[in-house]
């Protein structure tokens, strides 16, 4: 497609194109008459930039995302999850100075504030956005652990905390658990590779939701029937009372404790009455028995592996318990290995 094309039908200059071609992005071949012709392939790549620069995202930083080399058989997923996340990005970016300024309007209203330093204040915010922006943009490298997670969770990786210990006893753990309920829709959050999956036999209709595209398309490949979405523990629901079990393994530590709460009474929207939360994951009893394993590895002079635990948010068995009791469940749990419990909630 020529250059006269192209800047009608995406609405762009040609002077933007040459900076697009100066700065690399986008540098379509010639013809036998020294014509840029534009593929297929530059056109995708123009219809993403054209987004992301709609997102606030400097020119030098769209060059490094598109710069990825993608597989041809998911590029499209992987282009679209870019634009996901960063729309995702920008609405909180506008949702964060939609409260500033209300903020602001609020204190100028009451005469707390002098002069024009509200706009001071905003000044301050929109730096803090666009540094937060940088380091967003940053953490974009796809997840690399995808392609490697299933050897590092089976292999026997001596991190000194043994964390994925007896991993397929964990997983088999919970599909006992399914097969013995009977359960015919299962709902699995955090699903990474889809191991939990292929515990179960194929009667079951399993939903897997993880928040990371490059585990999904690991777990797409692996099991090509498994229903697939992506998601996290924080998302509403997009059916409700429709699941027998809702389950997630070695998932929920990434959420503090206001967040467990809160995906506690989103997972409970998922199941039919009677149905169950299986969470099987890094935990403790208390904060007491936290106590003592930090006060172990101190006096082991290990403050690295407590300092690994503490970057997380090991659930607190007994807390999570009396949170959902009083949502009228039925709780039970037991330790299976190491730092791994296993907690059943049944919704009423």
């Amino acid at each position: 497609m020529n250059t006269k094309i192209v800047c009608k039908r995406f609405n762009v200059s040609p002077k933007a194109l040459r900076i697009y071609e100066d700065l690399g992005i986008i540098v379509p071949k010639r013809d036998e008459n020294n014509y840029r012709n534009y593929s297929e392939n530059d056109l995708l790549k123009l219809r993403q930039l054209i987004l992301l620069k709609e997102m606030g995202i400097p020119l030098k930083k769209i060059n490094d995302i598109l710069i990825k080399d993608f597989d041809e058989e998911n590029k499209m997923v992987r282009l679209l999850d870019i634009q996901l996340k960063a729309t995702k990005n920008k609405i909180i970016e506008l949702d964060n100075l939609k409260n500033t300024l209300e903020q602001s309007i609020n204190e100028v209203l009451n005469k707390n504030i002098i002069d024009n330093t509200y706009f001071e204040k905003i000044d301050k915010f929109l730096n803090q956005n666009r540094e937060k922006s940088d380091i967003w943009i940053d953490k974009w490298e796809f997840d690399t652990w995808a392609k490697n997670y299933d050897i590092s969770v089976h292999g026997n990786l001596d991190d000194g905390l043994n964390l994925f210990e007896q991993y397929d006893l964990v997983l088999e753990s919970v599909a006992e658990i399914i097969l013995q309920n009977k359960a015919i829709k299962v709902i699995d959050i955090g699903c990474g590779t889809g191991n939990l999956y292929g515990k179960l036999n194929n009667n079951i209709e399993f939903t897997g939701i993880d928040q990371s595209i490059e585990m999904l398309l690991q777990a797409m490949k692996k099991y090509p029937c498994m229903n697939l979405r992506l998601g996290n523990f924080l998302d509403e629901p997009f059916i409700e009372n429709e699941f027998d079990i809702v389950t997630s393994t070695f998932a929920f530590h990434h959420l503090n404790l206001l967040e467990k709460q809160k995906a506690i009474n989103l997972l409970l929207k998922y199941l039919k009455s009677g149905g169950m939360i299986i969470i099987a994951d890094l935990m403790f009893l208390n904060n007491k028995e936290k106590m003592k394993q930090k006060e172990t590895l101190l006096q082991s002079d290990r403050k690295d592996l407590w300092d690994i635990i503490e970057d997380e948010y090991y659930t607190d068995i007994e807390e999570i318990k009396r949170y959902s009791e009083q949502s009228g469940c039925k709780v039970k749990y037991k330790h299976i290995v190491n730092f791994t419990w296993l907690l059943q909630i049944v919704k009423k």
